[in-house]
Formats: structure tokens, C-alpha cells, sequence
């Protein structure tokens, strides 16, 4: 993500981010993931649509309460003091807000999913919007001064514990309501954890600062509504139109998708906004920072999912048991729209960075118009088509994704295709001997085992055949970010700032 020298290391205090930033998504992630797993094996389909519908609501009460003025305090060049305090000021007040509208409405909410039980789980839900607000502005600012150790230590200890109650509660027979456990603990934890490390801030009304940061914020936030919307309509419809058990076979498999986004694509882009912020001046480094990072978010996540696709029916009895078996045809489709959205995850970052906002506010408009059209249009088809529909609207949006990185910092599109298709390349190989393996109707644990060593060997064999340079890149980027290799003092850039073509992550 920062360029390198001649020898193409990265910038010590960038892999240090990227480390610890690593660190605190993936066993942050990686622990709500098996919790999930493990609540859905115990609960079943039925009862883990209620959770699936409640999810949607937290996710939205987290976009509102920081209105993009985090984003804004993370891009800003020069802030002033007492900004960071007044922002925590709106932040918690705008909580008491949603938590009264929401105990309100909460019968209404529930109506609408025709699933009484929700009422009493959004109230509690509402009751714990306030422990959101105040975790949002310390962890903008431990953003901004790159100080990721923090937010990981914060977001891993908080992860670990919200999920061991959440997994607790659910035997003990706690049903959907484990949900609001998992949640209440987590957050209480991290906003805890990260105001200490943070050292605040002590919230002040001094509203003239916030207002000095409205102009870049209102767009952020406009554009995560937008954003919003296009990732959370498919839910909406599927546990509004077919029911909460199909919205739960829905959110399942669409876990899948968000699995390389949480645990690569938010990793990288929580360390490339503010380098990219910090570089918007040198269009031709962050053109090289774009590129590498491709390069790695491709081969980090391609193979990965292409096998979940191919293996989906065997993983999933293997994992969630029988019951969830429908869940398979939605998560291969979920799989391969999971690994195109972690490589572009990142180009919202460069907008913003380059304070391009209304470029994305029109991208925004756009791609939401195009899942919004895909989701309809399959739910003619039941919960498989929206789940089609959605994946093949995203790999529409590529072109456009290409265009926009070619704009902002120059880079070639040709250049940026390069860096994706080695990945793919060696996928296909892989996935061509797994299903050669499925020929063999061999029992469920040998045709996983096998079909995974013969995907493995083909996917490896090709890369360090054919894409050997590639390969290597990319296992020295892992290996300065993961520690194994320190960046000596001469890695620093140039003193005219010309970035090494081989710059990495």
C-alpha cells in the first residue's frame, strides 16, 4: 500500500497497520463467524431468520449514528481539538434519538417481517444503541493517527467475549435471544476499550465544529445510506416476500460473501483510506499502491471462494448439518460475488481519500440501481434468483470500477486486469479437480479431503509455473505485513517521491 524502494518493501509503519489492523478483523471475524455457525446449528433455520432480521437493524442504527462525520475527522489534513468531542456530543444524543424511535416502533418493525417475537428483541436491541455512539469517534481517531494496535486489541477481546456469551446463551436455550447477548456484550467491551486507548475524547458542545465538517461528512453519509440500501434491500424483500426462514437461509449464505470483505477487504482498507488520504497529492504512487494492493486482495481471496463455490453442498452438511442444505446454490453464487467485492472494496477508500465525493455519490446511485433491478428481477425465482441476481449485478459493475481507479490516480486498466487474473487463472485449474474428484462418489468426508488436496495442488502448481513472479510478490507482501520480515531503514521512498514499480502492500 505505501511504495517501496528499489528492493519493493513496504513502508514499516504501513505494515505495521496492516498487521495489527489484520489482526483485529480476522479474529474479530473469524470468532462471529463460528458463533453464527454454531447458533444456527443449535437454533436451526426457523429461529436464526428472527436474528437475520434483527441484524439489518443493527446494521442500519451503526450507518446512522455516524452520519460520515468519522470519515471526515479521519480526512481532514488540520482538525481542531474540540472537533472529535462535539462529534461525540451528536453521536450520543442521536443515540437517545434512535432508541426512543425505535422502542416506538418496534411492533411495526416487527409487523412488517410478520414476526411478533421481534419486538421485544429490537427494544432490547434499541436500549443498546447508545454503547455504538460512543465507541465511533475513538475509533476515528485511533484511525487517524494509525494507531491500530488499539482497535485491535479492542475489537479482538470484545469479538472473543461477544461470542462466547452469544454461544452460551444459545444452549442454555436463550433461542434468537442470544443475538441480543452477543451484541450487548461486544459492544459494552469496545466502547469501553477503545475510548481508554483512545483517551477519549470528553464530549463538548462546541457544534461550530462539526458544522465545519458537514460539507465532506453529509456526502460520506448520503453515499453509506445509499450503500445501505443496495446490500440490505435483497433481506429486506426475502424476509418481507418469502418469510424469515428463507431469510435465514438468505443470511447465511450471504455470510459467505461477506466473509473475504470482513476479513481481507476491511482489513486493507481500514490502513489504505488514511494512506491514500496522506497521498492524495502523488497520484503516481497511489497508482502503484492501487495496483499492489489488487494484486494481493486477488490472490488472497480468489482461490479461497472459488472452492467454497465449487464445494458448497459438501461444506455445508459437513458444517451446519442437513437442515441448512439449501443454503448451498445460494452460497456458490454468494462466493464468487464475494471475491469481486473484496478486490473493489477498496475503490470507495480512493474516492474518498481523494475527496471525490460526489463521484461516489453517483456510483453509489448507480451500482444500488443495478442490485436493486438484479434483486427483483430473481425474486420471481424464489431465494436462489435473488441470490443470482444480486452477484451477476455486481460483476456489472466492474467496468465501472476500472474507469473510476483509471480516473482518480491514472493507473491502467490493463494493469489493473493483470493483477486479477493469475488469480482466477489458477482457480479454474483448482476448481476443474475438485468437481474431476466429485466423479468418484466417494463418501462425504473423502470427497472433501481429496477434492481439496487436488484443488490445492492444481491451484499452487499454476501459480508457480506460470505466475511464478506473482506468486512471489505476493508471499513477500504476507510476509511484511504478518512480521516475518522487517522493512529496513533504506524503505523508505525516495526523496522525489517516486514509487518503485514493484511498490507492495
Amino acid at each position: 500500500m505505501v511504495s517501496g524502494d528499489s528492493r519493493g518493501k513496504a513502508s514499516p509503519t504501513v505494515a505495521h497497520g496492516v498487521r495489527w489492523s489484520a489482526i483485529a478483523v480476522i479474529v474479530r471475524q473469524l470468532v462471529q463467524v463460528v458463533s453464527a455457525v454454531l447458533i444456527a446449528r443449535v437454533i436451526g433455520p426457523s429461529s436464526y431468520g428472527v436474528i437475520s432480521a434483527a441484524m439489518i437493524y443493527v446494521t442500519l442504527t451503526s450507518l446512522i449514528l455516524d452520519q460520515g462525520l468519522s470519515a471526515a475527522l479521519i480526512q481532514r489534513p488540520q482538525l481542531s481539538k474540540r472537533a472529535p468531542g462535539a462529534v461525540a456530543t451528536v453521536n450520543i444524543l442521536l443515540a437517545v434519538v434512535i432508541a426512543i424511535a425505535t422502542w416506538l416502533t418496534a411492533p411495526l418493525l416487527a409487523a412488517f417481517f410478520s414476526t411478533p417475537e421481534l419486538t421485544a428483541v429490537f427494544r432490547i436491541l434499541a436500549v443498546l444503541v447508545p454503547l455504538k455512539a460512543i465507541a465511533i469517534v475513538p475509533r476515528a481517531m485511533l484511525s487517524r493517527g494509525q494507531a491500530f494496535k488499539g482497535i485491535a486489541v479492542s475489537d479482538v477481546v470484545a469479538g472473543v467475549a461477544g461470542a462466547a456469551t452469544g454461544v452460551t446463551a444459545a444452549l442454555v436455550g436463550a433461542d434468537f435471544y442470544s443475538l441480543v447477548y452477543q451484541v450487548g456484550v461486544t459492544d459494552a467491551i469496545v466502547a469501553v476499550l477503545l475510548w481508554i486507548f483512545a483517551r477519549g475524547p470528553v464530549p463538548n458542545f462546541a457544534f461550530r465544529h462539526v458544522a465545519d465538517l458537514m460539507s465532506f461528512s453529509v456526502k460520506v453519509f448520503f453515499t453509506n445510506c445509499i450503500a445501505y440500501f443496495s446490500r440490505n434491500v435483497d433481506g429486506i424483500l426475502v424476509g418481507r416476500v418469502l418469510g424469515v426462514t428463507s431469510l435465514a437461509l438468505y443470511g447465511m449464505a450471504y455470510r459467505v460473501l461477506s466473509l473475504p470483505v470482513q476479513f481481507v477487504g476491511q482489513t486493507v482498507n481500514r490502513v489504505l483510506f488514511p494512506v491514500f488520504s496522506r497521498n492524495a497529492h502523488d497520484r503516481a504512487r497511489v497508482s502503484a499502491q492501487l495496483t499492489s494492493a489488487t494484486e494481493t486482495l486477488a490472490l488472497a481471496v480468489v482461490p479461497v471462494m472459488v472452492f467454497i463455490s465449487c464445494a458448497a453442498p459438501e461444506l455445508v452438511r459437513v458444517v451446519l448439518g442437513p437442515e441448512w442444505l439449501p443454503a448451498a446454490a445460494l452460497i456458490s453464487a454468494f462466493a464468487l460475488g464475494g471475491a469481486r467485492e473484496t478486490i473493489f472494496y477498496i475503490t470507495p477508500a480512493l474516492m474518498k481519500a481523494f475527496g471525490r465525493t460526489t463521484l461516489l455519490l453517483n456510483y453509489e446511485f448507480l451500482a444500488t440501481g443495478l442490485q436493486v433491478a438484479g434483486i427483483v428481477i430473481g425474486l420471481q425465482f424464489g431465494v436462489l434468483g435473488v441470490a443470482i441476481g444480486y452477484t451477476a449485478a455486481g460483476f456489472l459493475l466492474v467496468p465501472v470500477l476500472f474507469a473510476i481507479q483509471s480516473t482518480i490516480t491514472g493507473v491502467k486498466i490493463r494493469h489493473q486486469v493483470g493483477a486479477i487474473l493469475p488469480a482466477v487463472h489458477a482457480s479454474l485449474w483448482g476448481a476443474a479437480g475438485y468437481l474431476a474428484v466429485g466423479l468418484l462418489d466417494l463418501p462425504l468426508f473423502g470427497h472433501v479431503a481429496l477434492g481439496a488436496t487436488a484443488y490445492l495442488a492444481l491451484a499452487v502448481g499454476v501459480l508457480l509455473l506460470i505466475h511464478r513472479s506473482y506468486t512471489i510478490r505476493f508471499l513477500g507482501r504476507a510476509g511484511e505485513i504478518l512480521g516475518s520480515r522487517r522493512a529496513q531503514s533504506g524503505s523508505r521512498p525516495t526523496s522525489t517521491g517516486t514509487p518503485n514499480k514493484e511498490a507492495v502492500l
